[in-house]
């Protein structure tokens, strides 16, 4: 992996494109995160049409998308950072109002997702977002799944013809992917079902084709064996990161995405400690964590060889010189509201953030974080 700041900016769904493109907002969104050598991954960009699950989310499978992205990446690019683009299908996850034709969203399953969870499509009249729960789903027939592979090679493609360095599947959280992964969300009976090697099948055939079609270091992927979101849970789950790490270890990879402390059975994250360690010790391929870490679990993670990167999320969104605040020790602007985090404000909550060296007193520290 091509990157010397171990500190890396997390892909977080921020629901800012526009008609499924990418915006000049964008661009300066990331271009205020990004410093030289580091790298950033994006929020996820979806493969196809039926891969939408919220609002306002960005695909790569046009050539009108392909050109909005171009913009985005340069702007990166100038500020000497790596930027990864992440390849995302929903799967259940999504509504009927948000797929093509109003169909039922497709998965491995057609359990649907329970609440708590749902996605807030907007009103056809009032134009707000409304919570809804996701739509029943419709299982994937086996011959479909080429298709679905099909969808993420090409994504890739076009994430590396609009200038993106690689991309990160998103194999986790509950997403496509994820719902074939786990044994609570997987009842196939065909080869894509049942056993464990059988589960990861479209995992490992995703992440070989998108090897094979960008190169291998230009690939990622991003798996969380311990999430429950979108309530797809594993019976097992840290067998399932053994054999999800031994079998990529195999491919070459840019690097390894796992999702925890955060969003998982391990909610406790000021006593974090690397208890997987036993296990990512075996592996040769870079590791990236990510979810909830602070800069001091961040730096335990790296010392201890537990892994190589370690990703951030929301500490990114209120502070665009993250990289520079962890350097110097100065504090960080208050969390951001989340309430912005989906919004589709162009400039609120998302690039109005305060720098470091824009902020000259300690009033204008207080008067800001009372604006968060």
């Amino acid at each position: 992996m091509m990157c010397w700041c171990r500190i890396v900016m997390a892909p977080m769904t921020r629901c800012r494109a526009l008609d499924t493109l990418a915006t000049p907002a964008m661009g300066v969104y990331y271009r205020q995160r990004a410093s030289a050598g580091g790298l950033l991954v994006s929020e996820g960009v979806c493969v196809s049409p039926n891969a939408h699950g919220f609002v306002d989310t960005a695909g790569i499978y046009t050539s009108e998308q392909v050109e909005s992205w171009k913009p985005v990446t340069q702007a990166v690019h100038k500020e000497g950072a790596i930027f990864f683009l992440q390849l995302w299908h929903v799967g259940r996850a999504s509504h009927t109002k948000l797929q093509p034709g109003n169909a039922h969203p497709v998965s491995s399953t057609t359990q649907q997702v329970p609440l708590p969870w749902g996605t807030f499509p907007r009103d056809a009249i009032t134009g707000k977002k409304r919570k809804h729960q996701h739509s029943p789903p419709r299982a994937l027939h086996t011959n479909e799944i080429p298709q679905v592979i099909e969808w993420f090679k090409v994504g890739a493609r076009n994430a590396v013809d609009a200038g993106f360095d690689g991309c990160e599947i998103h194999g986790g959280h509950g997403y496509l992917i994820d719902q074939f992964i786990k044994d609570n969300t997987n009842d196939r009976t065909d080869y894509y079902g049942g056993s464990m090697p059988n589960r990861c099948r479209l995992l490992l055939e995703i992440t070989q084709g998108v090897a094979t079609e960008i190169g291998a270091q230009r690939t990622a992927i991003r798996i969380s064996p311990f999430t429950v979101q979108n309530h797809a849970i594993d019976s097992n789950p840290e067998e399932l990161l053994v054999y999800l790490l031994q079998e990529l270890d195999k491919l070459n990879l840019a690097y390894i995405h796992v999702t925890e402390p955060e969003f998982t059975r391990l909610m406790d994250v000021e006593t974090w400690t690397p208890q997987h360690l036993h296990v990512t010790r075996r592996r040769t391929t870079p590791l990236l964590v990510s979810g909830g870490h602070s800069k001091d679990t961040g730096n335990r993670a790296v010392e201890c060889g537990y892994a190589d990167l370690v990703g951030y999320g929301r500490a990114f969104i209120s502070n665009p010189d993250l990289v520079k605040r962890f350097a110097s020790g100065a504090a960080l602007n208050g969390a951001a509201k989340t309430s912005s985090f989906y919004d589709s404000d162009q400039t609120v909550g998302y690039t109005d953030f305060p720098f470091l060296d824009d902020i000259q007193s300690e009033e204008e520290v207080v008067q800001h974080r009372a604006r968060l």
